[in-house]
């Protein structure tokens, strides 16, 4: 009885630390782990010219006691993409509000394409120039809730890089 006491313990005190907390190594399957919301991963062959600059969870503002958000950057902080997801239903970040100039589809989902243009006559060829970004809403799954991701430019990303970017991501788990 001695015995089995510490081990009784042990088993308690672990079932009580929280998934969040038992990193698995990987920050996006440990990011799951926390939020209601589906958590989506760049695919490698889309940061390989771009490698990850950043990976920081912010709380929800917004929404205070509602699940915290993503931000992520790849490339520099010269040139490079950013990553943005929160919950849909409590939008942490806000609106951005480029001028959009497309609809676009990205993996079948309907996507805004917005550029940071300082005139009406700019196309997706100007992304490069002034800045830009795709926004869409991705669907729920497995018991998680929509997903609002922003996938913006700085720097000399083209619309091509950015488009591809933004198709490579997936689901936390997916292959």
């Amino acid at each position: 009885m001695k015995r089995a006491l510490p081990l009784l313990a042990l088993a308690l005190i672990i079932q009580t630390i929280p998934a969040n907390a038992m990193g698995s190594g990987e920050k996006y399957q440990d990011f799951q782990t926390g939020v209601t919301y589906v958590v989506y991963k760049p695919s490698p062959a889309t940061i390989k010219e771009l490698p990850p600059l950043n990976f920081e969870v912010r709380p929800c503002r917004l929404f205070p006691k509602h699940d915290e958000y993503l931000l992520a950057g790849f490339g520099g902080m010269e040139v490079g993409i950013s990553l943005v997801e929160t919950s849909a239903k409590f939008n942490c970040t806000g609106l951005d509000n480029p001028s959009v100039i497309q609809k676009i589809k990205i993996n079948n989902l309907s996507a805004n394409l917005g550029i940071y243009c300082p005139t009406k006559s700019c196309t997706n060829a100007d992304i490069s120039k002034y800045g830009g970004e795709i926004t869409f809403t991705a669907p729920a799954s497995k018991g998680l809730q929509n997903t609002f991701i922003r996938v913006g430019t700085r720097g000399y990303i083209t619309y091509k890089q950015l488009l591809a970017f933004a198709a490579g991501l997936k689901p936390v788990g997916s292959k």
